[in-house]
């Protein structure tokens, strides 16, 4: 009953409805109409204002230009970024550092703790391998000897991508949060100098910058700024930027760096400061050495520290070569697990996470890297600091330098983005610190037994006793230097303390460092650049450079074009060579020198005369060991298409040069030469090739490769052995 006496209702509805649908069908479709011709008249009107809007979005880039200056507001752009990228790192590996020792703490039993301890390094460091193996192989590594190629003018496929930044960021934050021995400077040099060509290709700011020469000096600002915004050390980092990247370095560009590297620096500071809650900005590792806190007579012990350094770093650069040379030469089973992109970096961190477990070998051993500065360059005699209390303060030294340095040269091979320059800055403080507890124990009232009373075996020493962490500054500088063959370290150890009273023992052993690690072998990035097979161009060493002559090394058999050349004989030298530049000659006979035309120019020459031209481009990339892309080197076959060919008169007629682009003056040299000048002119000016004449003769070309292979052989180091890299080379 209920239900029928609910039917009805639903019925009339459903007639109601049906009834309503046509005058709403029109109610909706007059609605469209009127919104389609409001969306068409918006669309008119906004058309008709797009020129309004892109002059006035052009008016307020040139009111913010002409305000500011364009490469003052690109600069502090690019600072500003960077210090945020790198205090959002350091916050980042903070918080896993902090999250390792929770987790480890939370764990009762020793085993379980010890297990924790593993897994988490384990896990960084494959979360920091797939990161860079699946989103961009280039983030692997330094970066710095990269940027040092780039700067030459060489390109480097997709290795300032957006992609390599999200590699390099990811990646080094799980690298670093693992607590391994690497360091983050060499990775924000590459970051920093993404950052700089993102900004340029955006055109953020205006065009200025999109051109090659304003480039290359946005990312030279770049490179200063990524070590600046590390350390909070401006002045510092642009030195040690100019001095590992640059042969030559360009004055005017001086400024730039000097401006960005203070923004950077001042913004990480701020932001330290701020979350600290500090009154006023401080050094990153503060020192409070008295003003006496060194005598004469010990500068002899600073010169020893030198030298112990420099080679310690030698051995490290050297010990690094064998270790990737050895994998190298390694077969079978053993070959694939160890080149494999996981095993490899795993089985590693499993190691070194084991050597640093802190009840393993000592408490020492797991602390962070800013843990260890600290102590180390503390004025607290090591017995009396917890984490060395209760064991032999020599024994552990030698213990903790020995480790320290296996595991570095051991973690700087892992396919994972890392530095340098920071674990053996901790290296050479180890060293310098066991020079300082010796003396202190040698001569426990100072040199000159002038000291005040004998003192309490945990107090801090007073004036005329000897500090021990003053050493460790010492050696920290000095050992940094000699790896990395520069000077600005003691004045990246100055910026970092905030004291100066060292300035004379560091610069003291930094440069005896670097003269004898100079002796031994190359730098560490120049090594790494000879390892992977990039193009460069190494230092003049002491040899006949000034005997020998470019004739001795060019290329006498030159591929060229002439103005008596045929359309065939075109065809045929673009079908047998891949050169990017070709010299034109006056005639095959006379061979005088009119200047060269890039190979686009002549394929276009042969696409107007009909001629279809296959350009076959493919990629080749050589890669390591570790999984990194080494030199991205693309091999070019053009050629022309099968199935057309050339007709009779085209066989036979001359080409016309007629509206071709000729560079009418390619860098020449004469046959006399040398090559102390041709190895300036390269590098000075980033030279790839220059063509050699006799009297406005063409005799011949030399190239990056031949002068590479001449000053090799003018003088090797002593561990440092020449390697032919012919595939790779340019």
């Amino acid at each position: 009953t209920s239900s029928s006496s609910s039917s009805p209702p639903r019925i009339e509805r459903r007639a109601e409805s049906a009834a309503c649908t046509p005058s709403r069908t029109q109610a909706d479709s007059a609605a469209s109409d009127a919104a389609a011709t409001a969306a068409v008249a918006a669309a008119a009107a906004e058309s008709a204002n797009a020129p309004a809007l892109a002059a006035a979005e052009a008016r307020r880039k040139h009111w913010l230009r002409g305000l500011v200056g364009e490469e003052w507001l690109l600069l502090s752009t690019l600072g500003v970024l960077v210090a945020v990228i790198s205090y959002a790192l350091d916050y980042v590996i903070a918080l896993l550092h902090s999250l390792r020792a929770d987790m480890v703490r939370a764990e009762s039993q020793h085993h379980a703790r010890f297990g924790m301890w593993v897994f988490f390094a384990v896990g960084c460091v494959f979360m920091a391998t797939l990161t860079t193996q699946t989103i961009s192989p280039h983030a692997v590594g330094s970066g710095i000897p990269q940027m040092k190629i780039i700067l030459r003018g060489i390109s480097l496929r997709e290795y300032l991508s957006f992609n390599t930044l999200l590699a390099k960021v990811f990646g080094l934050v799980f690298a670093v949060g693992s607590a391994l021995p690497v360091g983050k400077e060499g990775p924000f040099v590459h970051i920093a100098s993404i950052v700089a060509e993102l900004l340029v290709r955006g055109n953020v700011v205006g065009g200025a910058y999109f051109n090659e020469a304003r480039r290359t000096e946005m990312l030279a600002a770049a490179c200063a700024v990524g070590v600046a915004s590390n350390f909070g050390a401006p002045i510092g980092g642009v030195l040690f930027s100019i001095e590992v990247t640059s042969t030559y370095f360009a004055v005017r560009n001086y400024w730039r760096g000097f401006f960005v590297s203070v923004v950077g620096a001042l913004v990480f500071r701020l932001f330290s400061a701020y979350i600290a809650s500090e009154r006023t900005l401080t050094a990153m590792f503060t020192t409070s050495f008295h003003s006496y806190s060194y005598e004469i007579s010990e500068f002899f012990v600073f010169g020893v520290i030198g030298v112990v350094c420099g080679v310690a770093g030698a051995l490290f650069v050297f010990t690094h070569r064998k270790l990737i040379e050895y994998r190298r030469q390694l077969s079978g089973q053993t070959l694939t697990a160890l080149r494999s992109h996981y095993v490899y970096p795993t089985a590693c961190a499993l190691l070194i996470a084991t050597l640093t477990y802190p009840d393993l070998i000592g408490k020492y051993m797991g602390m962070t890297q800013r843990e260890e500065i600290h102590t180390l360059f503390s004025t607290t005699p090591l017995q009396c600091i917890e984490q060395w209390r209760g064991k032999n303060v020599f024994f552990s030294l030698v213990v903790f330098m020995f480790f320290k340095f296996f595991c570095t040269v051991l973690a700087v091979t892992l396919p994972i983005p890392s530095g340098v320059f920071f674990p053996v800055f901790v290296l050479g403080a180890g060293i310098g610190r066991f020079f300082g507890e010796a003396m202190a124990v040698v001569f426990p009232r100072g040199l000159s037994s002038g000291g005040t009373a004998v003192i309490n075996a945990c107090a801090e020493g007073g004036v005329g006793h000897i500090v021990a962490g003053g050493y460790a500054v010492i050696g920290a500088a000095a050992m940094a230097g000699s790896v990395t063959h520069t000077i600005s370290t003691s004045v990246i150890v100055f910026e970092l303390t905030g004291q100066i009273h060292h300035i004379l023992p560091v610069m003291i052993a930094v440069l005896i460092s670097n003269a004898v690690s100079q002796k031994l072998s190359p730098s560490f990035y120049d090594s790494i650049v000879q390892i992977k097979g990039l193009p460069y161009l190494p230092d003049l060493r002491k040899g006949a450079t000034y005997n020998t002559m470019v004739s001795h090394l060019m290329l006498r058999n030159v591929a060229y074009v002439s103005l008596s050349s045929t359309y065939r004989q075109l065809a045929q030298l673009l079908r047998t060579t891949s050169f990017d530049m070709y010299p034109l000659v006056e005639s095959p006979v006379r061979m005088v020198l009119l200047g060269s035309v890039s190979r686009r120019e002549l394929q276009l020459m042969l696409i107007r005369k009909g001629v279809t031209i296959v350009d076959d481009e493919s990629g080749e990339e050589e890669s390591g060991d570790d999984g990194e892309v080494w030199w991205s080197h693309t091999h070019r076959r053009h050629t022309v298409t099968e199935g057309v060919s050339l007709n009779d008169s085209m066989e036979h007629e001359v080409v016309d040069f007629t509206g071709v682009l000729v560079d009418p003056s390619p860098f020449q040299l004469v046959e006399r030469t040398s090559l102390h000048k041709v190895h300036t002119l390269f590098a000075s000016l980033g030279l790839r090739q220059a063509y050699v004449t006799s009297v406005g003769r063409l005799v011949g070309v030399v190239g990056l490769k031949e002068v590479r292979r001449a000053v090799e052989a003018a003088g090797v180091r002593r561990f440092e052995r020449s390697q032919s890299h012919s595939q790779n080379d340019v």
